[in-house]
């Protein structure tokens, strides 16, 4: 599941009971070991561990809850990867260097310039850090994928009933493949359009060359689009543009458009077997999900989980 490992590293889980459960324990000299705000199969979760994701959460949390309710819900979030970790021990379960390597890569392409380096400086972590991170990621991935994925089935008769009790699902609107020159001055997109109805056939070349929007660099091309999209009352001129034609220009809050459609989808809906490939995907991810929450909840029973609520209740970002 490779598309997991791209995503942001605020939303990176926290290595549970990093703080000792790696090093194994202090040694002479050694500081003393943060204070445990958890104890999962005797395994302590650190209220510096608990600290930093209440101080991640923070910075970005959508769901709008209280203190306390975030503290909670990010210190279930630590049990949980604890005790799917441990599992993956207990089963032998472990992951290459390489393997961690090319997810770190993967992640840092994410990130231009310095942003990478300056993101893990704000969170206050190292590579290293990081690398530990998605080393327990790629474990955890590998735990499910042995004892959980395989569980999951998707039947045929299932597609088939998903297919008829979400008929809306598969219909598609009309479309059309739209090619746009966008710039930044009334004056420059009259002569632009000029310039491309007296040759329509240069339209992609005059986008790569003029074009000030993103898609630019590809000839202008948008792909195909339904009604409604972006601007509508920019947009919406293309679905009654002949093909081929170059259109007047459109404004916009982000310049002037001159807009040329090259082919045209009539509405229609999908067939079972168009929509077959689509529906088990999402049907299985579903069942994933919900087979991986079952699994967890099982660890959960079998677990001894001591929580200290007075250290959760006094740990800050």
């Amino acid at each position: 599941m490779p598309g997991r490992l791209l995503i942001p590293l605020a939303l990176l889980g926290a290595v549970a009971g990093a703080g000792c459960g790696r090093c194994g324990g202090e040694t002479k000299g050694s500081p003393p070991a943060p204070p445990a705000v958890a104890l999962v199969n005797g395994e302590p979760i650190g209220a510096d561990v608990l600290a930093r994701e209440l101080r991640e959460a923070s910075a970005g949390d959508a769901r709008g809850d209280g203190g306390d309710v975030l503290r909670r819900r990010l210190l279930d979030e630590l049990v949980d990867r604890t005790l799917l970790l441990q599992e993956a021990r207990a089963r032998s379960i472990v992951v290459g260097q390489d393997q961690v390597e090319r997810a770190f890569l993967r992640v840092r392409a994410e990130y231009p310039g310095t942003h990478f380096d300056d993101l893990l400086a704000q969170q206050r972590l190292s590579q290293a850090d990081l690398k530990a991170r998605l080393a327990d990621q790629l474990t955890v991935e590998r735990l499910f994928e042995e004892q959980v994925y395989p569980q999951v089935q998707v039947s045929d008769a299932e597609i088939q009933r998903y297919f008829a009790d979400h008929a809306a699902e598969f219909e598609e609107p009309e479309k059309v493949h739209v090619l746009q020159v966008v710039v930044a001055s009334k004056e420059e997109a009259l002569a632009v359009r000029e310039k491309l109805r007296r040759n329509p056939q240069t339209f992609a070349e005059v986008a790569r060359k003029s074009s000030i929007a993103p898609e630019g660099k590809g000839g202008g091309d948008l792909g195909y689009i339904g009604r409604g999209s972006g601007f509508p009352e920019v947009f919406d001129v293309t679905f009654t543009l002949p093909l081929n034609r170059v259109s007047d220009v459109t404004p916009s809050p982000y310049g002037f458009h001159i807009f040329k459609v090259v082919d045209r989808r009539a509405a229609q809906r999908r067939t079972l077997e168009q929509a077959r490939g689509d529906i088990a995907a999402k049907l299985a991810r579903e069942k994933r999900a919900q087979v991986q929450q079952d699994y967890v909840k099982g660890l959960r029973e079998r677990a001894r989980i001591e929580v200290d609520e007075k250290a959760v209740a006094g740990v800050t970002p």
